[in-house]
């Protein structure tokens, strides 16, 4: 019998190119800071994945399962902006352990929209930060509004993270 204890987080949104290079990232979306005041906050986080990732890679001494969630704001570049950029407010958790699986991250979006009384879909998702073949992107009114799926063990390599980890991030302003 395990004990799971969920813990939140909660972190910075400003983060260095270093979060982009570890998550396999473009960086395309990402909004830079013309005149920071360290190169550790240069960037806007556009996504809440890397900070829970982050999280877990100093969490490696502490019994397992992890679960660890984060409700905060990642802003990205738009055209369709005035300002040229969009803030939104995510929901994103991470399972790490050794029966973390797309399974697992599947059974948590499904639990979490049977609570909002929401109905979705999903549709494969080739997102660079999961393992090909175990993502999937999380489909609401028509429109992709997340993504969740097992963490690539390159992404968990770049980080130290030893346990495998299933994760997700799902824009909550757009289930409002």
């Amino acid at each position: 019998m395990s004990i799971a204890i969920f813990s939140l987080v909660q972190n910075f949104t400003k983060n260095s190119q270093d979060f982009v290079e570890k998550m396999k990232g473009a960086g395309e979306k990402i909004i830079r800071i013309s005149n920071p005041m360290t190169e550790n906050y240069e960037y806007v986080r556009d996504s809440i994945l890397a900070s829970l990732v982050e999280s877990e890679s100093v969490s490696g001494h502490s019994v397992y399962p992890h679960k660890i969630f984060e409700i905060g704001k990642i802003a990205y570049l738009d055209e369709r902006e005035n300002y040229g950029s969009s803030t939104r407010q995510y929901l994103g958790f991470l399972h790490a352990d050794r029966e973390a699986s797309f399974n697992t991250a599947a059974a948590q979006i499904q639990t979490l929209f049977y609570y909002l009384s929401r109905e979705y879909a999903v549709e494969e998702s080739q997102d660079p930060r999961f393992i090909p073949g175990r993502a999937a992107a999380v489909v609401y009114k028509g429109r992709a509004i997340g993504v969740f799926g097992e963490v690539h063990p390159e992404v968990l390599e770049n980080w130290g993270v030893t346990m495998p980890c299933s994760a997700a991030e799902i824009d909550i302003e757009a289930l409002l």
